[in-house]
């Protein structure tokens, strides 16, 4: 089993968001393939966008925010503020 979700480095902006998309996803007890699905993309590259590997399209960004019913914004804002606590 993987590194608890709470406890995930975010070293950067990359790995910060995909950590919060990860954190969105698994609050609603939903798998990688469940919402690529529902936002229009592979689990693969959903997978990859949350490893901090993918370089994510604005498209795929707020198709993710709009499924977890959040502004683009905050998704960002969430993100930023983990990787500047990591920062720290």
């Amino acid at each position: 089993m993987g590194r608890p979700v709470g406890k995930r480095q975010a070293t950067t902006r990359e790995a910060a968001i995909g950590a919060v998309i990860t954190e969105l996803r698994i609050k609603k007890g939903l798998s990688c393939q469940d919402v690529a699905e529902k936002v229009g993309t592979h689990d693969g590259n959903l997978s990859e966008i949350e490893n901090g590997k993918g370089n994510p399209t604005y498209k795929v960004l707020q198709a993710i925010a709009d499924f977890h019913h959040i502004r683009l914004s905050r998704l960002l804002a969430m993100a930023e503020a983990k990787y500047s606590r990591r920062r720290r």
